[in-house]
């Protein structure tokens, strides 16, 4: 049999050869495998009302999916997603937010705690200067626990740095890619530039969700610069921005995160044959009901 082109497909893409298994039981074991018999482009949408309430109560006709302005057949639906997550904690530990780290590190906890399934997956990284992990891919909370408790301020702010390196860790992980960033967003020291971060995040099919942090309460400790670089990645991502006031409020936003990751609905269609150089193909869905829709903007096709 032919093996499949590959293709790196949008917010959660993957593809093997077999029969199609998306979420009709729970994964046997931590080496989860959705198997497919068509290049398979997976979508998580998130469709939120006019009053900014999540909508799950719509059906697969409700929806519409198009590829580079081509509306494509949907061929897997469902309201909640099953797949796995694998989730990054991706903490700026830069010493200008000293102030705040423990409180994050605490709300961090509490999110762990809430969000994790058995079958899900998480790990912990900080950067400064660098990048460092300090807790590889795991369900245990007690480990992921102790690894907030090991976070230390340094100087520097490696963002896009950051975002590469993870995003490469994660490309090795099959689920639902999630990167979660607590930062005001400035990066002051990194080797790779802004586009070389989003680049990295959409190969890896991230959905990319950011709390913005002041290490100054108030408008005086904004940086406007570091909250379009998160906005940005946010949006092409499929994902969302969080403004906490101060670093009381960060329970509330972590559960904000929490009812997101699981209110999502998993869209799937057959990639059309692309032929030709690596490139990146937009993604646009549709709600007929005329909710916002956040989704992930696309996916780079891989020639062989």
């Amino acid at each position: 049999m032919k093996s499949p082109r590959r293709v790196c497909p949008a917010a959660l893409g993957f593809l093997l050869t077999g029969s199609v298994w998306i979420g009709a039981q729970k994964p046997p074991d931590d080496d989860f495998r959705l198997k497919v018999d068509v290049n398979l482009v997976l979508v998580p949408a998130h469709v939120i009302s006019a009053t900014g309430d999540a909508v799950t109560n719509l059906d697969r006709d409700a929806f519409e999916i198009y590829e580079d302005g081509q509306l494509r057949p949907l061929v897997v639906f469902e309201r909640q997603t099953a797949l796995p997550l694998q989730l990054v904690l991706m903490i700026d530990t830069s010493l200008s937010t000293y102030s705040a780290l423990q409180a994050q590190a605490e709300a961090a906890g509490r999110f762990f705690r809430q969000v994790l399934r058995p079958e899900d997956r998480a790990a912990l990284y900080e950067f400064s200067g660098g990048v460092y992990r300090r807790q590889g891919f795991t369900h245990d909370l007690k480990d992921l626990e102790k690894s907030l408790e090991r976070l230390k301020p340094r100087a520097g702010t490696a963002l896009y740095d950051a975002i590469v390196e993870i995003a490469r860790d994660l490309r090795k992980r099959e689920g639902r890619r999630v990167l979660v960033i607590v930062s005001d967003g400035v990066d002051t020291t990194s080797e790779r530039d802004f586009q070389a971060a989003l680049q990295a995040g959409q190969r890896a099919d991230l959905g990319i969700y950011a709390l913005v942090t002041r290490p100054i309460p108030g408008e005086t400790g904004r940086s406007i610069r570091g909250e379009h670089v998160l906005r940005a990645l946010a949006e092409m991502s499929g994902g969302q921005v969080f403004f906490p006031a101060d670093a009381r409020e960060l329970d509330a936003f972590f559960q904000q995160l929490r009812d997101l990751l699981r209110t999502q609905y998993l869209l799937g269609y057959a990639a059309p044959k692309h032929e030709g150089k690596e490139d990146f193909h937009r993604i646009e869905v549709r709600v007929r009901s005329g909710d916002f829709v956040r989704h992930r903007r696309g996916y780079w096709h891989l020639p062989d």
